[in-house]
């Protein structure tokens, strides 16, 4: 079917010309306002050739084309003319994203306030095992310059904690950064903290009430519900506030309601929270430890699945700046993750599957170094016994650090280079060896049960038959690839094509947006980056193929083939091209790292809009599987992203 056919069935099934009162495109979908949502047969138009989705969403009607929806649209838009229906355009009002509920929405918060200081936290504390680790090799004396320097340096980050966090929870709560940064200095005021150093801990009275003398460096929780609780004090009185005067008033009311509140009742009680929860795991630990080790290091593979894992934040940065150590979170991800490096590094040995050998390699590299998603999601789930291998590796190690008593003195990502954390801070390297050991054990477990409980490879016995499997996958994946025509077999062992990190942020699933184009990969699969820097840059070499009228989307050829998209938030076709500043031309030849479009990031999430963005290989039939390396966390620009096995 032609794009002149194809445009035609598309609106004989929406209920004719007459039925659609606006239509317009942006890069892969076009976008429908209809008179009567039930003349639309969705069904049948999802399934016409040239079609690859179609959904209602936000009051739309979309139809997923994907790369050459600009020339069906040009089609369309000829016959809409023709037709008389009301003119066309690619532009649209914004509408609000649907919010996550329940558990989902506080493991939101809490991963969108911690996620973008952890560079910061994860710098400083493997600075401190650094440091750990010259001292015990007598490289560095406590008593020298060097290092009293090096030890302000990897405090820093946990002493003024409540810095950090108020910055990130103010772009999470959405409320002026600069006054929670004020409410963070409060909290750490000269007043309160000589006191408390003094041991002067008799309250403050301030109109009756007592402002408690509280020691709230290192402190997670009271800022973060400080930062909340301005944010809607902020709301509330901005409506009241004239507009002539907001800039003075507005900002001295919120903080003379807002501060208080913290010092005498929030403060004090996001404190007692905090001690109670190291008094919580403190227990857990006393009564239950190896108990509590073995369910944890089984489980812990699917609690990062499911993003729980961000549940444990705070009251590992509480241990860690209170205590300085931490029993829960980092020892047992350290012996989780050994016990997917072990997995995984056995199918390497064992697979005759070229593809599966290569990506399995990659990943078990990858998990040693604290980074399992791509072991869990391109190796151990998808064979299956070696995913049950790996949480019994991980129930071993956990059983035997828990019972050890293991400690974490810093916050790192959980690998081989997180070692040093594990030195005790005077040098002693009883904990370190626990910490070899714990990691040995899981490893060693889940590479043997690994081999033992062994999984159906699937793999070509002979180069004739992998020719033929590798032709059969094409031809599924891409139907107009017949099995018997004289094409080119693609081979497995072919090089893997790579995407770099186009931008700066934190990695979101594309299953969890609320986009169900990108959710369901109708456009190809990839991975989401929720920017914390208004900057795009190329992921690779190649050209520019196309830039959306409004801006926020571009996409690429790599000179390999790959065909990617980069789309700048969700929805923000409505802006019309504000707040972007494209660099770039079409057909323009770009270098990796080179600059393509720059945006404004807070101004786009003032307008309410969702600013995660999809990176999208929008080619992905051309190959046998895209994967993305990393599908949490935080990634740099030109971190590698994504790669495509041919």
């Amino acid at each position: 079917m032609n794009n002149k056919e194809l445009s035609k069935e598309i609106i004989s099934l929406i209920g004719g010309s007459s039925n659609i009162n606006q239509a317009w495109h942006c890069i892969t979908r076009l976008r429908f306002n209809v008179a009567d949502e039930k003349k639309v047969q969705l069904e049948k138009i999802a399934s016409l050739d040239g079609v690859l989705g179609a959904q209602f969403q936000n009051d739309q009607f979309q139809v997923v084309i994907g790369n050459h929806v600009a020339a069906v649209y040009e089609e369309l838009e000829a016959q809409l003319e023709q037709g008389g229906s009301p003119a066309s355009s690619n532009e649209h009002s914004a509408q609000s994203q649907p919010k996550a509920r329940g558990i989902n929405a506080v493991l939101d918060t809490i991963s969108g306030i911690f996620t973008p200081v952890l560079p910061a936290i994860v710098g400083t504390g493997m600075l401190k095992g650094v440091l750990a680790l010259l001292v015990s090799l007598h490289v560095l004396q406590e008593q020298s310059g060097e290092f009293q320097v090096m030890s302000m340096i990897a405090n820093a980050a946990f002493y003024f904690l409540p810095f950090l966090l108020a910055v990130s929870a103010a772009r999470k709560f959405k409320v002026n950064e600069y006054l929670a940064l004020t409410m963070a200095g409060t909290l750490m005021y000269p007043t309160i903290l000589d006191a408390f150093n003094a041991n002067k801990l008799d309250p403050i009275q301030f109109l009756s009430l007592n402002v408690s003398i509280v020691n709230y460096s290192q402190s997670v929780i009271p800022i973060i519900l400080g930062v909340w609780l301005l944010s809607y004090v902020y709301r509330f009185v901005d409506k009241f506030i004239p507009a002539t005067v907001k800039i003075i008033f507005t900002p001295m009311l919120v903080l003379a309601i807002t501060v208080p509140i913290l010092l005498i009742f929030i403060g004090p009680l996001g404190n007692f929270m905090g001690v109670y929860l190291e008094r919580g795991t403190s227990w857990l630990f006393a009564h239950a430890g190896a108990l509590t080790g073995i369910i944890l290091g089984g489980l812990m593979p699917l609690i990062v699945m499911t993003g729980m894992h961000y549940a444990f934040f705070p009251s590992t940065l509480q241990n860690l700046g209170k205590l300085g150590y931490d029993v829960l979170l980092l020892p047992i991800n350290l012996v989780t993750n050994m016990s997917q490096a072990g997995a995984v590094f056995a199918v390497f040995l064992k697979t005759k599957n070229k593809t599966m050998k290569s990506i399995a390699l990659s990943s078990g590299i990858s998990a040693v170094l604290g980074i399992t998603e791509p072991a869990l999601y391109g190796v151990t789930l998808k064979l299956k016994k070696p995913f049950y291998a790996s949480i019994v590796g991980g129930a071993v190690g956990g059983g035997f650090i828990t019972a050890v008593g293991l400690k974490c003195f810093g916050f790192a990502v959980p690998g081989l280079l997180s070692l040093p954390l594990y030195i005790q801070p005077d040098g002693g390297m009883k904990n370190f060896v626990y910490a070899l050991i714990g990691l040995f054990l899981s490893m060693a477990v889940s590479f043997t049960l690994t081999l033992i409980l062994g999984w159906e490879d699937g793999a070509p016995t002979n180069q004739s038959e992998q020719a033929n499997v590798v032709k059969d996958n094409n031809s599924k994946i891409n139907p107009s690839v017949s099995s018997n025509e004289d094409t080119k077999v693609l081979s497995i062992a072919d090089r893997k094509g790579q995407v770099m990190s186009p931008l700066a942020g934190e990695l979101v699933p594309l299953n969890e947006l609320s986009d169900e184009t990108f959710s369901k990969e109708l456009t190809g699969k990839g991975i989401a980056i929720k920017p914390s820097e208004g900057i795009v840059r190329a992921p690779f070499d190649g050209v520019v193929t196309m830039i959306a009228k409004s801006k926020h989307a571009i996409m690429l050829r790599s000179h390999d083939g790959i065909e990617l998209l980069i789309h700048v938030g969700l929805d923000t076709v409505s802006l019309k091209g504000n707040h972007f500043d494209v660099r770039v031309s079409v057909d323009q030849e770009v270098r990796q790292g080179d600059v393509l479009m720059t945006f404004e990031l807070d101004k786009i999430e003032a307008a309410g809009l969702e600013i995660v963005s999809p990176v999208i290989v929008t080619n992905t039939p051309d190959y046998l599987e895209v994967v993305p390396v990393h599908v949490k966390g935080v990634i740099s620009v030109s971190d590698l992203l994504l790669f495509t096995v041919r």
